[in-house]
């Protein structure tokens, strides 16, 4: 009987020691799997939240702690851009791996400027972002200048030193309920005004570009709705013979006929459309609703005048743009004798080499071009000996001076035009004064509101159905 219960007493042992020993197994197992969980964890939380090349938080991460920090509106913010000048000149000629340590550099020194009580990031490439609270936007001006002013970084391997510059654009947050993007965006307006100034590293953006920028966003956003509802319109300002006030051509200008805005001129929109790229749409556009004025008139049997349509240099960046002015005038049917294209002399001081080839297509191909603005520029001489242009259109700036200098080099330019065979229209004609000087020297064509205003393409049809003398 005692051997039994020594037996049963044994037995009991082994089984506490099995159940103890199986829960020691899922402890540590249990340990083992937390652990790699968190390591595995800790790896994802790195790669999807630390920026590889500075080492701090990135993108995602900086835009959610900024709408964290956003809701505590009683301190006050700043969001700014940082980029470095020379950078891709850094990357190009040391390598990326000393470009990554630049990089690095710059975001130890953004670190130092923003900690504690601010955020900020690498953006992409050689731009950084960062948000910090202030008390004094002058203070944290001179903070940023100080920490950014006359950086030296040192190569060891080859024992060299270069300097970095650094540009910031600051935005003070007003709206703490506006997308961070949208702040960031205008830091970066306020950055680029900033890399363009000699003496300004920091541009803080003022209400003036704030505005500018609001203007230029609602303008974007309605472009493309605005193109499809017709908005843009054609105005066609009369070109007249000297001799005898008759219409000899016109010139398309294009207006925005908003149903909101009522009209928007084109220096409000023409620049913005030449950064976005849209401005190819809306030459494309105009030239089109004159083409077809002109092949409704020819088929009329109607009188018709060459129009000149204004061409932005954004077109040489087009492989495809003499493709497209093919298959515009087989659209339409319309002979080239029937339109001039405008190039502004500006049009050729950025690439200048792919800017002539074109030209000179287009000439080849039967195309007339007429060279505007004449005179304001600084390659004007050497254009007119390359360029095989038709007509030469004297910047209004020179009539509008009325010096014995300025009426000389009117004179001397319409001499050496002619001795080249091209025609000289002169546009910004207001008085009879400078109408009679110019009739005088010989220029041929007329263009001003002496003899009349940019109109709407109805009527200035109107005025070639009647009496086309425009004499005063």
């Amino acid at each position: 009987m005692i051997l039994l219960d020594i037996v049963s007493s044994t037995a009991d042992i082994n089984i506490y020691i099995l159940i103890i020993a199986a829960v020691l197994i899922l402890v540590i197992a249990g340990y083992f799997f937390w652990a790699f969980k968190r390591k595995t964890y800790k790896l994802i939380n790195k790669h999807v939240n630390i920026d590889p090349v500075s080492g701090y938080g990135n993108f995602a991460q900086f835009t959610d702690n900024a709408e964290i920090m956003l809701k505590y509106k009683d301190l006050q913010y700043a969001i700014g851009v940082i980029d470095i000048s020379n950078f891709k000149a850094i990357n190009d000629f040391y390598g990326r791996v000393q470009g990554d340590r630049v990089l690095k550099s710059i975001a130890d020194r953004i670190h130092d400027i923003v900690m504690p009580d601010g955020i900020f990031t690498r953006m992409f490439a050689d731009r950084f972002v960062f948000m910090i609270n202030f008390l004094d936007i002058n203070s944290l001006t001179y903070i940023i200048e100080t920490y950014f002013e006359d950086i030296e970084f040192e190569i060891e391997e080859l024992n060299e030193i270069i300097r970095i510059n650094c540009n910031c654009g600051i935005y003070v947050v007003e709206d703490y309920n506006e997308d961070v993007n949208m702040m960031i965006d205008k830091a970066s307006i306020a950055s680029k005004l900033s890399k363009r100034s000699i003496s300004k590293m920091v541009t803080i953006l003022d209400n003036n570009i704030n505005f500018d920028i609001t203007r230029k966003q609602k303008l974007t956003y309605k472009m493309s709705k605005a193109l499809n509802n017709h908005e843009f319109v054609p105005y066609i300002q009369p070109k007249v013979n000297f001799r005898d006030g008759r219409i000899v051509g016109g010139e398309a200008l294009v207006r925005w006929m908003s149903p909101d805005d009522g009209m928007i001129a084109p220096n409000d929109f023409i620049p913005l459309f030449e950064q976005n790229g849209f401005v190819n749409k809306i030459d494309f556009y105009m030239l089109e609703r004159i083409c077809s004025m002109i092949k409704k008139r020819s088929e009329w049997g109607r009188y018709t005048v060459p129009i000149s349509v204004n061409q932005s240099r954004v077109h040489v960046y087009d492989s495809m743009y003499i493709n497209k002015l093919i298959n515009t005038f087989d659209k339409y049917g319309v002979s080239k004798n029937n339109i001039v294209f405008e190039l502004t002399e500006s049009a050729f001081t950025e690439n200048t080499d792919d800017m002539i080839e074109l030209i000179r297509r287009m000439a080849q191909l039967g195309y007339h071009i007429s060279m505007d603005d004449f005179g304001c520029g600084y390659s004007s001489l050497n254009m007119l000996n390359l360029l095989p242009i038709s007509e030469l259109k004297l910047d209004k700036n020179f009539l509008a001076d009325e010096s014995e200098k300025s009426r000389y080099i009117i004179k001397s330019i319409v001499n050496l035009a002619h001795g080249l065979g091209i025609s000289i229209v002169c546009e910004g004609v207001e008085t009879s004064e400078q109408a009679d000087f110019l009739m005088r020297i010989g220029c041929d064509i007329a263009q001003g509101y002496y003899y009349a205003k940019p109109m709407p393409m109805n009527e200035f049809e109107k005025l070639l159905d009647g009496d086309i003398s425009l004499m005063r």
